[in-house]
């Protein structure tokens, strides 16, 4: 049971993030500006309060009461995978791998934006997973 659990709140927070993601790409893309610029910009911070929020509510229902300093621990996993996932977004090589599959009328206007979406997915499928387990943790 403890697996189900830890899989379904990283698959939610892989899905917010990507969310996230794609919708600041539609914005950014409908008003002409540099989408990776705001993506560096905007996506650690809120993937990292995001993961806060999360870990809360699972610390809480885990333990009884919020531990602020296990959980601000905890969501640091999700920040560093945002990272380092957004440095392979960046790179073409690994964008290749996404772009090629969509339809051709997609791949000019939200090539870049899909695949970095799926990235960032899997950025916080990982940082959540390994920050629920901390989460659940509950120090005497």
């Amino acid at each position: 049971m403890a697996m189900t659990n830890t899989i379904i709140y990283a698959a939610a927070q892989g899905i917010i993030l990507g969310l996230i993601v794609f919708n600041i790409g539609w914005t950014t893309n409908s008003y002409n500006l540099n989408f990776t610029k705001f993506v560096w910009l905007i996506l650690p911070i809120v993937s990292y309060l995001i993961s806060l929020g999360l870990l809360a509510i699972v610390n809480n229902s885990a333990c009884g009461s919020v531990n602020f300093p296990l959980i601000a621990t905890s969501s640091i996993f999700t920040f560093v995978s945002v990272i380092f996932f957004l440095v392979i977004s960046y790179f073409s090589f690994f964008q290749n791998f996404i772009i090629p599959i969509l339809p051709p009328s997609l791949q000019a206007s939200f090539g870049t934006i899909i695949a970095t979406s799926f990235f960032i997915f899997w950025a916080g499928m990982y940082g959540g997973a390994f920050g629920y387990g901390f989460a659940q943790s509950c120090p005497s």
